[in-house]
């Protein structure tokens, strides 16, 4: 308040002065460029004051809009409903964080259609043209970015809720038990790996993903879309093979378990690696890493199981089932000797 007065003060005083000093004609040409500058400045006082009047009104309708955005949000229970998807996260830290982000989009969006009016009030064509065009440009665009963000949110919340859908079912199942008890995924040391939380955070990676390439073919930015698209493939071709490469693992173990209790140690080993092998080259086709180098060294390692589980399995028959191949023998082709006993 005591600047503005001061400010009006000296303006009175110099506007006094101006007018007084005119009255000589030896000082009428002198203070002809000073009265020509201030009669611009004070033609265009009225459009500085409509101006920043428009853009007072839309702050205060701007902070009007962020409260009962934010109230009714949280009447809703919209951080609260949040909360419980997204179990993992403490309610107690940022509980009105939802409701807090769209209020202040909101005032955002409303302060910036004010601003718009009240740039256009000033009709400064070299600063107001520049400004109004990206203004209309993001007013225009706001529409898709809130679309974009509003899919993108229902497929995170989709995901939190798939997830943790994931993780107290599947254990509740036996899956977790089952699978550590035939694969040996828990140790003996160690941190545990637990099977349903690695299958919920693939599955939450691929929600978020498909959502992130379908609010961005919203914003249409061609050049994103494309990305997210080659990524989205890769990142399913890579998820699939890894599948695939587990699942190996997963047989791999019990064919080993299977064959040691029936047919030893070696034999075991034998149907354990080549399996893995086998399954690891299957993965990586599937993933479309090194096709030819891939479909080369399978061939090979295709013929170096076949190799050795025909070698395995003769030494197992061999070391293993020579007392059980006799006595077959024995029954199937009995001697003259064995007959002369029977008789």
């Amino acid at each position: 308040g005591k600047s503005l007065g001061k400010a009006v003060f000296w303006v009175l005083w110099l506007v006094f002065i101006m007018m007084g000093l005119s009255r000589f004609p030896q000082l009428a040409e002198p203070l002809q460029g000073i009265k020509d500058m201030l009669n611009r400045i004070f033609s265009y006082v009225p459009q500085i004051i409509g101006a920043g009047f428009i853009f007072f009104i839309g702050w205060v309708l701007a902070r009007i809009f962020r409260e009962a955005a934010t109230s009714t949000l949280e009447a809703a229970q919209v951080d609260n409903l949040v909360a419980k998807l997204g179990s993992e996260t403490d309610s107690g830290v940022g509980s009105r964080a939802i409701s807090k982000t769209l209020g202040t989009l909101l005032y955002a969006f409303v302060l910036f259609v004010f601003s718009l009016a009240a740039l256009s009030v000033l009709k400064i064509e070299s600063i107001s043209a520049p400004l109004t065009d990206m203004l209309h440009k993001i007013t225009d665009y706001i529409p898709q970015v809130f679309a974009a963000s509003v899919v993108m949110a229902l497929f995170v919340l989709v995901a939190k809720f798939v997830s943790n859908l994931i993780k107290s079912t599947l254990p509740a199942l036996g899956v977790d038990n089952s699978l550590s008890a035939l694969t040996a995924l828990g140790g003996n040391g160690g941190k545990q790996i637990v099977p349903s939380k690695i299958i919920a955070m693939i599955t939450f990676i691929g929600i978020v993903l498909t959502g992130l390439s379908t609010a961005v073919s919203i914003l249409k930015i061609d050049q994103l879309t494309s990305v997210f698209s080659t990524l989205l493939h890769l990142g399913g071709s890579i998820t699939m093979g890894g599948v695939i490469i587990g699942a190996g693992l997963f047989i791999a173990s019990v064919l080993s378990k299977i064959f040691g209790e029936t047919s030893g140690p070696l034999a075991a080993r034998i149907i354990k690696y080549a399996t893995i092998v086998l399954f690891t080259f299957m993965g990586l086709n599937y993933m479309g890493i090194g096709q030819e180098i891939v479909d080369t060294a399978f061939k090979y390692a295709l013929g170096a199981v076949a190799f050795a589980a025909g070698v395995g399995g003769a030494l197992a028959f061999g070391f293993g089932g020579r007392d059980w191949a006799k006595a077959k023998l024995a029954k199937w082709f009995p001697t003259t000797a064995s007959r002369a006993k029977k008789k």
